[in-house]
């Protein structure tokens, strides 16, 4: 203030009384709300502990007494004597809340914590520290930027209290001098002192009772928090602030589009009243920071819920602040629960145009819907290339080749049509000639596990499932479960997807349907053939592979190619995908479920077909499907592959406009192998025909 005087220094307003206002400590671990106990007589999570020693409003009300004494002195030695008693009452009740506290880190798992290790976490009490706050109803306004570190030993932060200069050392130098530093006995106790700290305050934050937003489930499995402190500031935040209150944050991109902030966004939609949701790629907005990374501001009423939130997503603009209701986009909470349905992610939508199409896309169910049966569209991991390399042989004694994401791409398993499609690299043999070294009897071995599930399930079993499943064979057919009962689903033609992949390819999404016999490692996810389906007459057969039923028809399994290579479902899924598949992100994202009865299953699943049933390993399928021609100039699949592209956005329900959009959108690379400007082109005026004409065979 006296820095930016210009004039007369009475022209600055007093400072206000400032004697409780400014407070230190450890402002995650304290308690933070007066009630002690919820209505049903369990410890609220905030108060971790309640019935334990005196209460937590009985020792505010002794601070708040003390202050109000400290407000209505009369001289300078009646407040400065209310003052002492007031701080020395924070200071005594503290340690009384700290015992309540400690029960909070028994209760994560951490005995080892007694009082004096407690004090070095220097909780920090905010009813008692604010107590003309919680007198008044609490924070009007709550403002922050957390820090954006995790919790974890930072050598940067332990050896600069040696030397000065080593956070600006380059990281061979950091190396040299903290090697030195560690031969001082003091330093190097002190650093394993340090990380044994850090360690110990994860674990804290990692389980204790006081954070519940930390682990949400994805898919049926916990995600926790990796101790981001952004996050557990964001929680905080949630508790501090009273139902009035408004509240304005400054987060990392990770609480928007991570994992683990699920639960942090669904109490943010559910609890809160969201106003503004601006997320922005930093590109030189804060200089020494990434340009690539992504950060938030949120402003949200701390009650009621989110029916619509306004905001956009930029890049390196801050402009949209200064003229909010006129540049921001309101966008309906259906649209921030729909785009990621399991992990509710938030989309990034910079323009109105984006807003439609997703509103579009995501109208459509999910690709694995929860309910289907187990396996439906749920592509899973094959052959490990390290743990499993004792099943690849050399190319000159195999029987069949072991792909991976390299050995395809969309529509193709061979080199013939996309000369980047590598060779095989691994080969195996057949389980009759050498099982030791067979890929296929490895995946015996991995997939047994999947049949006995199944027949546990579907006779509800008790108890230990090897035993309840064997006995269950013994007494219908005399013999247990060997691996010999699996059907693999090598013996079926299969989607496989390319695992790694990346938002800025010419395709994010790589699927193609592989013929019989070929195994799998890890970079090529592939999606089950069969359904296991036990049942009671069955359990007398050996093997068991009648309960293998075709997880799709032949028909069905091209149209779902054909939409998983789609555009539309290509736009969406490269804006969760990072460098490789989530399976999560997949199966969420939406994708149209089309049945015989919709005429563009029919367009769609032939054209797959066609581009897909080339060569001697499709022999068969042309035959199942009526002897198919497969298209095997450049120019006829580059056609056939361009209607696939027009139908599907028909199957979307997406709008000329909305097509228009995605096709100017979508990302370009320099050296395309088939997404030219002509190709965009091709694919909008098949879509135009197919809305006038429909889908003709």
């Amino acid at each position: 203030m006296v820095a930016d005087l210009e004039d007369e220094p009475h022209e600055v307003e007093p400072l206000p009384n400032i004697d409780f206002n400014i407070r230190q400590g450890n402002s995650l671990v304290g308690f933070t709300n007066l009630v002690e106990v919820t209505d049903d007589g369990d410890a609220s999570l905030t108060n971790w502990g309640g019935g334990v020693g005196t209460g937590v409003q009985e020792l505010y009300e002794d601070v708040i007494n003390a202050i109000r004494r400290h407000q209505k002195a009369t001289s300078t030695a009646e407040a400065q004597n209310a003052r002492q008693v007031a701080e020395s009452l924070v200071d005594s009740h503290s340690q009384e809340l700290n015992e309540k506290v400690l029960d909070q880190f028994h209760a994560a798992g951490l005995d080892e914590v007694d009082k004096g290790k407690l004090q070095e976490f220097s909780p920090f009490h905010w009813v008692l520290e604010f107590a003309p706050v919680y007198e008044d109803g609490g924070f009007d306004v709550v403002i922050g930027n957390p820090p954006w570190d995790r919790i974890k030993p930072l050598r940067d932060d332990y050896f600069s209290k040696y030397d000065e200069t080593f956070r600006t050392r380059l990281p061979d130098d950091k190396d040299r001098v903290q090697e030195e530093l560690l031969e001082d006995d003091d330093i190097a106790e002190g650093w394993q002192e340090y990380q044994d700290e850090m360690e110990l305050r994860a674990e804290y934050f990692k389980n204790t009772p006081a954070y519940d937003l930390q682990r949400p489930v994805i898919d049926g499995r916990v995600n926790p928090s990796t101790n981001d402190l952004s996050s557990l500031f964001f929680e905080r935040v949630f508790k501090l602030a009273g139902d009035s209150s408004r509240v304005a944050q400054i987060l990392p991109g990770a609480i928007f589009n991570g994992a683990s902030g699920k639960d942090l966004r669904t109490h943010l939609l559910n609890n809160t009243t969201l106003d503004v949701l601006t997320i922005f790629e930093n590109h030189g907005i804060f200089k020494q920071v990434d340009d690539r990374y992504k950060f938030g501001v949120v402003v949200f009423r701390n009650s009621g819920s989110t029916e619509y939130v306004s905001g956009r997503y930029e890049a390196g603009d801050l402009s949209i602040f200064d003229n909010f209701d006129e540049k921001a986009i309101r966008i309906p909470r259906g649209v921030l629960e729909s785009y990621s349905p399991e992990a509710g992610i938030f989309p990034y939508i910079e323009s109105e145009q984006k807003l439609s199409v997703l509103e579009s896309i995501i109208d459509n169910p999910p690709i694995a819907p929860k309910g289907a049966p187990a396996g439906y569209m749920e592509p899973y991991q094959g052959l490990r290339r390290t743990s499993d390399a004792d099943r690849f042989v050399d190319k000159s004694e195999a029987d069949y080749p072991v792909y991976g994401g390299k050995n395809i791409y969309q529509y193709s398993y061979t080199p013939e049509f996309i000369t980047d499609v590598q060779e095989p690299e691994f080969w195996s043999v057949e389980e009759d000639d050498d099982p030791e070294r067979s890929a296929k009897q490895r995946m015996r071995e991995k997939t047994v596990r999947d049949l006995k599930s199944a027949i546990y399930e579907a006779f509800d079993g008790t108890g230990s499932q090897k035993g309840f499943v064997n006995d269950l064979l013994e007494q219908h057919r005399g013999e247990p479960l060997t691996e010999n009962d699996v059907l693999l689903d090598s013996t079926e033609y299969r989607i496989g997807i390319r695992r790694i992949t990346n938002s800025t390819n010419e395709r994010t999404l790589i699927a193609s349907v592989l013929p019989k016999g070929i195994v799998c490692h890890n970079t090529l996810l592939t999606i089950p053939s069969y359904l296991i389906q036990p049942y009671e007459e069955g359990l007398s057969e050996s093997p068991l592979h009648n309960f293998y039923t075709r997880m799709f028809s032949d028909e069905e399994l091209f149209a779902k190619l054909g939409l998983l290579n789609s555009i539309p479902l290509d736009y969406l899924l490269r804006t969760k995908v990072d460098t490789g598949i989530v399976m999560y992100k997949f199966k969420e994202s939406q994708m149209p479920d089309l049945s015989e009865d919709d005429n563009w299953f029919h367009y769609i699943s032939e054209r797959a077909a066609q581009l897909s049933c080339y060569g001697d390993g499709f022999a068969e399928m042309r035959d199942r499907l009526g002897g198919i021609d497969p298209a095997t100039t450049e120019e006829a699949r580059r056609e056939i592959q361009a209607e696939i592209d027009a139908a599907a956005f028909h199957a979307y329900g997406l709008e000329n406009m909305e097509v228009q959009f995605v096709l100017k959108d979508f990302h370009r690379v320099s050296n395309p192998r088939i997404m030219t400007e002509d190709y965009f082109d091709t694919v909008l005026e098949k879509y135009n025909i197919l809305k006038k004409e429909g889908p003709k065979p």
